[in-house]
């Protein structure tokens, strides 16, 4: 029995996702075999290269010279003519503009785009900022032309844009996986497969973490039924989120997938592949969803709560570290399950994980320790949502106990207990950063949060955590509903403010299906709430205060202004370069990155 776990596009391809290796060294220690494979990582490498690149700006003037689409299959003309004619126009209007705004550029662009991927990749050129910065935007001018044959959808190197003529509804999915001029992955999956045996593997699981796989991993997932035996098993936080909607679908089981795997897969895929070597009953299973013999949708029992000091380590044997975009090795790592305070109104990251719980310390260090040895790295990522103070700080002291040397950051909370001496042990540990969860200045808008902490020392944790050597990445929430100008200027403020503050990721509230506060709208003057498709796990909303626009286009205001304020700084603003951002803090440490000022002007793209 044979097993192969993928991670798809699109994320942002510096290390590899920890589901996969979690789910390989279950079924390894269970003794089964488990090949992994990133898809993710081989897409940007075939795509950034100068054939692709040449290829793609080909196509996109021959459709300029024939700006026309019409449906690949008969059947949808009645129901998609109309959108096919719409997004021709659009098509033609954005191709006919870049290339006559780009056309310096571009034959730049596709020249210097090996020289760009090799400085991500290469030790001695990405600690040179001028050059990291330079080659990070011949990378995103690359993928403006990767993407020109299927504008107004785009990739970028931290989100895929899909096309905004079609909803997330299943039906809209559907007829894109099954269009090769909407959507770039028809036609790459198509050659891709072409290079891999599958006939082996009588499973093949594909995790989807985020909107942004939603469009690729569908695709992949249909032409995987239609050129393997295997069955097909969707897993990862995003499908338990969207379970629901999917159960209701019987169409998902006839031509996407055989199962959902619904929340942590540890004990789950081992269970799963018992039942298909014929050791146990379909039913025995748990926490799976299928199609019966008569396609009546089933689900089992919900997985027991997981003893996370028995989980196997991840098993990452199977990458090819050279493919990603670093020239270094970040590990992933879990450190526990959920998060210990679970009751922010706006947030769903937790959504799918069983009852927060911690491995013990020595267990958890046991891990890191063999994870830093095996693959030859001190370079960690703690993907936690969030690790009580208490855990960390005894977890930081087990660490120099044993003379480990590594690097970290992760997730954190801003509470009282994060205090100046535990800080510095987490520093003298190997912690660089924290992603702290500032979100907004208004205690007002705090307390609608109902983030749960302090808020008066707050900014006392960012100063020691600053004077001990950290940085402080902070993440902020723009627009809550009932927000202010002056509430939201207030945050601003904050995120100016550089001796607490050195780097931000500020995103727009967003009314999430899982979240607490879609039962208590009113408390945040939301008027009343609707679908945004059955695969978007966020809903469109009323609000007499703010409108969704209006909140979108006041953060797209600040970030443009920020972008342009900050321009000659390091890692100002960031959703995807954490990793960049742990070697550099290693390498130089706080006090150059907050100093160094880029010769290099950065391409700001709006």
């Amino acid at each position: 029995m044979k097993t192969l776990l993928t991670s798809v596009p699109q994320w942002f391809p510096i290390s590899p996702y920890l589901a996969c290796g979690i789910l390989a060294g279950q079924l390894k220690a269970a003794g089964y075999q488990a090949d992994t494979l990133d898809f993710n990582v081989e897409f940007f490498n075939d795509i950034l290269k100068p054939d692709y690149l040449q290829t793609s700006l080909a196509a996109a003037k021959a459709f300029a010279e024939n700006p026309l689409l019409h449906c690949s299959d008969k059947r949808d003309e009645e129901k998609y003519s109309r959108k096919m004619s719409d997004i021709a126009g659009e098509r033609n209007k954005i191709i006919s503009s870049y290339l006559a705004e780009n056309e310096a550029n571009i034959s730049a662009t596709i020249s210097e785009i090996d020289g760009a991927v090799q400085v991500l990749k290469t030790r001695e050129l990405f600690y040179d900022p001028e050059q990291l910065y330079r080659a990070k935007d011949i990378v995103k001018s690359a993928l403006r032309i990767a993407s020109l044959p299927y504008v107004p959808a785009r990739i970028q190197i931290d989100n895929y844009i899909a096309n905004p003529y079609m909803t997330y509804d299943f039906a809209d999915i559907d007829f894109q996986c099954r269009e090769p001029q909407l959507n770039m992955f028809v036609p790459y999956f198509e050659e891709k497969l072409k290079a891999y045996d599958l006939s082996s593997y009588q499973l093949i699981g594909i995790s989807i973490t985020d909107l942004s796989q939603i469009v690729p991993g569908f695709t992949l997932a249909r032409l995987l039924k239609k050129y393997s035996n295997a069955k097909i098993c969707f897993g990862g936080n995003y499908v338990y989120k969207i379970a629901k909607e999917l159960k209701q679908i019987p169409k998902v089981f006839e031509d996407y997938c055989d199962y959902l795997l619904i929340g942590d897969g540890e004990t789950t895929i081992v269970e799963l592949v018992e039942y298909l070597s014929g050791k146990r009953e379909i039913a025995q299973v748990h926490s799976l969803v299928y199609a019966d013999t008569k396609g009546d949708i089933m689900a089992t029992q919900t997985t027991p709560p997981l003893n996370l000091d028995k989980i196997y380590y991840p098993d990452f044997e199977m990458y090819d570290f050279e493919k990603y975009f670093s020239p270094e090795i970040v590990i992933p790592v879990q450190l526990g399950k959920g998060c210990y305070w679970g009751k922010c109104t706006f947030c769903d990251f937790y959504t799918g994980q069983q009852k927060f719980d911690l491995k013990s310390v020595v267990r958890a260090v046991d891990e890191v320790e063999y994870l830093s040895r095996k693959y030859q790295t001190p370079f960690f990522n703690f993907v936690d949502e969030c690790i009580p103070p208490k855990f960390y700080h005894a977890f930081a002291k087990e660490i120099i106990k044993r003379g480990i040397k590594i690097y970290f950051y992760s997730f954190a909370r801003l509470e009282k207990q994060f205090t100046h001496e535990v800080l510095k042990v987490l520093y003298q540990a190997g912690a660089r950063f924290f992603m702290w969860g500032y979100e907004a200045e208004s205690e007002r808008v705090m307390k609608l949060m109902n983030k749960g902490i302090d808020l008066k020392y707050r900014k006392k944790i960012l100063r020691d955590a600053a004077d001990v050597g950290l940085w402080n990445l902070c993440t902020f929430l723009l627009g809550y509903p009932s927000e202010t100008q002056e509430e939201l200027q207030a945050t601003i403020h904050t995120i100016y403010d550089d001796t607490i503050v050195n780097t931000s990721t500020p995103s727009n509230f967003a009314l999430k299906k899982n979240a607490i506060l879609k039962d208590h709208i009113e408390e945040a003057e939301i008027t009343d709430f609707e679908p945004n498709g059955e695969l978007h796990i966020s809903y469109k909303y009323h609000s007499d205060v703010n409108t969704m626009e209006e909140i979108k286009k006041n953060r797209n205001a600040f970030e443009k202004q920020f972008l342009i304020d900050t321009a000659d700084r390091l890692f100002p603003h960031t959703f995807t370069e954490s990793d960049y951002l742990l070697m550099y803090l290693a390498k130089y440490g706080r006090d150059y990155l907050k100093s160094y000022r880029l010769k290099y002007k950065k391409e700001l793209l709006f």
